[in-house]
């Protein structure tokens, strides 16, 4: 009821500025800090997004239990000369984009009647932001010439509070950024975090001298690349549901690469978070290797990093990571762990939840101790499954997966499993992002690992070694029950 009222507020408010004022600069989209009517608010909004000539960017997030979409993302695209209004929605698994013309004079765009370019049949630009705008998101950022701001909506009570992101990097075409003004032309060359110019993949040997991507390393560039388009839309998530710290001098962003090997990653995220992003981070690199903490170290220290950065050897779960000395409860903001050996991937979520780390991006590696666990079974559910090797073993690593996202729903995280990059660059391309908002679980989520474990018959290592947490988490929705 109280979407369908403010998609009607929107249409009704929208009338009066029809054809004549949207494109008239700011004054027709003026922001004001507080909390105000949502209707207002949208309007405000749906006026930003129709001055095409002030827009960076739209993001909608936090949707609704039932919403398809979690995520929907506006920018301005000129196609063959013409500007429409591009719409990026995501779900679980996958982008979905479609180009929607502007109202013809009312942007300041060209007209265009959809000869020129893909254009969707069914919702002009107003159309399809007003749909959105109406469908129940609770975080919009906009990102605008004057700035960004960020709206916290109340659905029941049709409100919505208005604040200045203060901490937003300029996003003026000159800084950098990949948030720039004005119409974006749709087939320029394809956006990338990060570059061959990047000093760091010249020391890590993913650049040649001249900028170029070496060809024995492609596939690990295109693997960090993806990982951090993961992580830019993640971090705009958790801090935009004021889940995490955006980061600033006074109390920089506090990140940890559990097995970072070479540190490609530990670098990159380093790279888009401190230096394309302007959010002030301090991150520390853990392996078991020697050598991979004095390379890395070396490595920071000739980028002049080191100040930012520090490795350490150790193991993922004995290492002493601390980012203020003296104080243990420093914990990290962001833990990344890819490709982490078996239970290793395990003991960086054992440290992510024992943390209360607000962030985790995992990519598993292989998936051995279940492996082991469902052979030595008492019960074998569905024989036809395990009685081949080849597909028992892939059944393993994803009932090991499984377990995983389903032990961090249960302990208070939002939890989606995906595909980070094709399989043609790594075998191993699952990633597992969580985002702690604190919720406890449902008693349904419990039945469901229940049944789960039952089923099988096994008990997988995380949740052993997580069982008073789990113990704890089970008390509070079965407080009567025995755990």
């Amino acid at each position: 009821c109280g979407r369908a009222y403010t998609g009607a507020v929107i249409r009704a408010r929208a009338v009066s500025r029809e054809e004549n004022d949207i494109h008239d600069g700011e004054a027709a989209a003026t922001f004001v800090p507080g909390t105000h009517a949502l209707s207002d608010v949208a309007s405000t909004t749906l006026a930003a997004v129709l001055d095409v000539h002030t827009l960076g960017r739209v993001t909608l997030t936090g949707a609704a239990k039932d919403a398809e979409y979690r995520r929907v993302e506006f920018r301005a695209v000129t196609i063959r000369g013409a500007t429409a209004l591009q719409r990026t929605r995501y779900d679980a698994r996958q982008a979905f984009t479609s180009n929607h013309a502007y109202d013809g004079g009312s942007s300041g765009a060209n007209a265009n009647d959809g000869k020129d370019m893909k254009l969707s049949s069914t919702s002009s630009a107003r159309e399809a932001i007003e749909e959105a705008l109406g469908s129940g998101y609770k975080h919009w950022r906009v990102e605008r010439a004057s700035g960004a701001w960020s709206v916290t909506v109340n659905v029941k009570k049709q409100r919505a509070t208005v604040s200045r992101d203060k901490t937003m990097r300029l996003i003026d075409g000159e800084a950098k950024t990949s948030v720039v003004i004005g119409p974006q032309s749709h087939d320029r060359e394809k956006a990338r975090l990060l570059d061959g110019s990047d000093p760091f993949l010249k020391h890590v040997g993913v650049a040649a001298a001249d900028g170029s991507i070496k060809t024995s390393k492609r596939d690990k560039y295109k693997q960090v690349e993806e990982f951090l388009k993961i992580l830019d839309h993640a971090y705009d998530d958790a801090t935009g549901a004021g889940h995490m710290v955006r980061g600033s001098t006074a109390r920089p962003l506090r990140m940890v690469d559990l097995g970072c090997g070479n540190a490609y990653l530990t670098f990159g995220a380093y790279t888009l978070l401190a230096n394309k992003r302007d959010v002030p981070t301090h991150v520390i690199g853990v392996d078991i290797k020697r050598q991979a903490r004095e390379h890395n170290t070396a490595v920071a220290v000739e980028l002049g990093w080191d100040d930012c950065m520090c490795f350490m050897e150790g193991s993922i779960a004995k290492a002493d990571v601390k980012f203020v000395k003296g104080n243990d409860d420093a914990a990290a903001d962001i833990v990344l762990a890819l490709h982490a050996c078996d239970t290793a991937t395990d003991e960086a979520i054992v440290r992510t939840v024992r943390w209360s780390s607000p962030l985790a991006l995992i990519a598993p590696c292989c998936h051995h101790d279940l492996q082991v666990r469902l052979k030595n079974a008492s019960i074998i559910a569905f024989p036809p499954i395990t009685r081949h090797g080849i597909l028992s073993e892939r059944f393993g690593d994803v009932l090991t997966d499984s377990f995983r996202a389903h032990i961090l729903r249960l302990l208070g995280y939002r939890v989606e499993v995906m595909e980070f990059v094709g399989g043609e660059h790594t075998p191993r391309n699952t990633l597992i992002r969580a985002i702690r908002t604190g919720s406890p679980a449902s008693k349904s989520v419990w039945e469901e690992y229940d049944a789960m474990r039952e089923t099988w018959g096994v008990t997988p290592w995380l949740a052993d070694a997580l069982a008073d947490e789990l113990n704890e988490a089970r008390a509070g929705v079965f407080p009567n029950s025995d755990v």
